[in-house]
């Protein structure tokens, strides 16, 4: 039996083949320095991915390599020789079962800046690759190779040119100092190109948004070859003077227009372009690529748009997020803004280690290194683990550097009465961080003059003490908020097992456990470990009760008997998870957590189709 004060990050596996589409939910957001509060570039982006995840960080140091040194990534994904000089970078990694191909956010030493968004739903799926494809690869070789976001362009151009695209659908967005671009890449060697002005903001959810380019402006777009001719020869785009391809429209010619309209990108393009032009757009076909806004847009502004809702999202008895079709999603496990500057160790990154709407946005700074407990093996153990993770790295760990925050949302994501209080919280720190973040900038930057390493070593210290003060914040406030305990009475829970494990929640001076309502009891993993769609009364109920005092402290507890298959229903087998009791007593709800083992390993081996949820 064990005893726990915190609570855990992402999971669930059952399901982790069948995502819902409203998993498919990452949203990015670039205001250009025009139209910047702060005169430089700002990148926000929300990556959500359903199931059982970490997102640890790492600082991966330049390299050379040896002459005739081949990469492999997926498996079953062409094989590509490697340069003789790679930079250093920032790596966020998305640590998954499955090996996530399309996920991982970047941040290398020359001050690119990467991130990505799924845009499935394309008419030409049946297209030609070479050796497998690549998927991972476009990533992370721009993260290696590039010095600036058009060479980072140029590198994809030329990887999807010798191999082809695996998945679908996507957009990357790579931001320097000096400009951002987009590729919107179709499967195969489909795509297009297009840097982002300086007086501009655009919003991309999971559709290709890149819409009427004018393919003659050869300094602000790229078409891939044969691109336009195809869609003239399938009757996709026909332009207004022949041989003029001034008024190319890639989405719609790679897209049907079912995906624009579909629910879950519908709502957050409604959402965040009425955030930022105060027009609400109903009509997915009116949603614009890029607007110059009427006002400049600040980093809390774009952590804003990360946090949209709409204005009623819960059902009773489930999550929060249930019904949530916003921005913010219950699969977003990670959110960054990231403020681009000259000096690419001065790139502030506002992260967010939970659902933003209930977590802070911690500054730091990525090139000066994270600390020791945003990760929990060397980079080269993670590269090698990408997509052959064992079983066990995906357990239950207190001391990792996400916890605090994804217990802190998973509690809320319940308690839907404690969303206020933790929100006026969340802002004061934020507020408080601003003032802090400017002064060591500026100390930081006084210091690179004489020593580039006494300013790294000033950021890194900076970049582990507002870590641990948003720990400390989120511990304490989910302290008061979660006070009671459950334990699980057992070593280990079987998920074939027909048969109970028993799970007590122990009475104390504010809780009589004995007075919950039965009938609305439920447990299972934590919000952060479901997919979207699994609904609360899809969890476990109790099929038995019994009063006793499990912890001689003279008070009676309540022993509750569960189906241990369907207590593990949405939980991985060989590792240790975090099990919930969701209840309430008096209309107050009560989430309360414990830990256990969950018998067996998983051994799935799984295709680049469904490798990563093609995220």
């Amino acid at each position: 039996m064990t005893f726990q004060k915190s609570l855990l990050a992402c999971a669930a596996t059952a399901a982790i083949a069948a995502l819902s589409v409203n998993a498919f939910a990452c949203s990015t957001v670039v205001v250009g320095k025009a139209v910047s509060a702060t005169g430089h570039i700002i990148v926000g982006h929300n990556e959500d991915n359903g199931g059982r995840i970490f997102n640890p960080q790492y600082y991966v140091p330049p390299a050379k390599h040896k002459a005739g040194e081949m990469i492999t990534y997926e498996p079953t994904a062409a094989k590509i020789p490697q340069v003789a000089e790679t930079l250093g970078f920032y790596w966020s990694q998305t640590l998954d079962p499955n090996g996530s191909s399309f996920s991982d956010g970047f941040v290398n030493d020359a001050g690119v800046v990467i991130v990505s968004n799924a845009c499935t739903g394309i008419y030409d799926a049946d297209q030609k690759l070479k050796g497998g494809g690549i998927g991972y690869g476009i990533r992370r070789l721009m993260a290696e190779r590039a010095h600036t976001a058009r060479e980072a362009i140029d590198i994809a151009i030329k990887l999807l040119g010798e191999y082809g695209y695996f998945s679908e659908g996507r957009t990357y967005t790579v931001a320097d100092n000096n400009e951002a671009w987009q590729i919107a890449i179709h499967k195969g060697n489909t795509w297009v190109a297009r840097r982002i002005q300086d007086n501009e903001i655009t919003y991309i959810p999971n559709n290709f948004m890149i819409g009427v380019v004018d393919a003659t402006d050869t300094k602000n777009v790229i078409v891939a070859p044969g691109l336009i001719e195809r869609s003239i020869k399938n009757g996709r785009y026909k332009p207004a003077k022949a041989g003029v391809y001034t008024d190319f429209n890639y989405r719609l010619a790679v897209q049907p227009p079912e995906r624009r309209a579909a629910e879950y990108n519908r709502s957050r393009n409604s959402l965040a372009w009425e955030f930022i032009t105060g027009k609400k757009i109903t009509d997915p076909e009116q949603f614009p690529y890029s607007a110059t806004p009427q006002r400049k847009f600040g980093v809390a502004d774009v952590e804003a748009i990360l946090r949209l809702h709409e204005p009623s999202i819960g059902d009773d008895p489930g999550w929060y997020h249930h019904n949530g079709f916003g921005t913010c999603r219950p699969t977003t496990h990670e959110s960054v803004v990231f403020e681009l500057d000259p000096t690419p160790e001065l790139i502030t990154a506002f992260r967010a280690y939970a659902r933003p709407c209930e977590s802070p946005y911690v500054p730091g700074f990525p090139l000066a290194k994270p600390g020791n407990t945003q990760n929990f093996m060397s980079w080269q153990e993670a590269t090698a683990e990408q997509f052959n993770a064992r079983d066990g790295r995906f357990s239950y760990h207190a001391e990792f550097a996400s916890t605090p925050f994804i217990n802190h949302a998973n509690v809320l994501e319940y308690q839907w009465g404690d969303q206020q209080g933790a929100r006026d919280i969340i802002r004061t720190l934020e507020e408080n961080w601003m003032a802090d973040r400017a002064a060591v900038y500026a100390q930081a930057r006084a210091a690179m003059k004489v020593s580039k390493a006494k300013a790294v070593d000033i950021l890194h210290n900076f970049n582990v003490q507002k870590l641990q003060e948003a720990q400390g914040a989120v511990n304490r406030n989910l302290s008061s908020i979660a006070p009671h305990k459950i334990a699980v009475l057992a070593k280990e829970v079987d998920p074939k097992s027909t048969g109970s494990v028993r799970i007590a929640l122990l009475s104390d001076p504010l809780l009589d456990a004995t007075t919950i309502d039965r009938d609305k009891t439920f447990a299972g993993p934590s919000r952060a470990s479901t997919v979207a769609a699994v609904v609360m009364s899809n969890l476990a109920k109790p099929t038995a009760f019994e009063e006793k005092d499990v912890n001689g402290d003279g008070k009676k507890d309540l022993v509750m008997s569960f189906s241990q298959k369907d207590l593990t229903k949405y939980m991985m087998p060989g590792a240790v998870w975090d099990t919930y009791l969701y209840t309430s007593t008096a209309g107050k709800r009560i989430c309360a957590f414990d830990t256990v083992k969950v018998k067996g390993q998983t051994n799935k081996k799984y295709s680049n189709a469904e490798r990563g949820h093609d995220r």
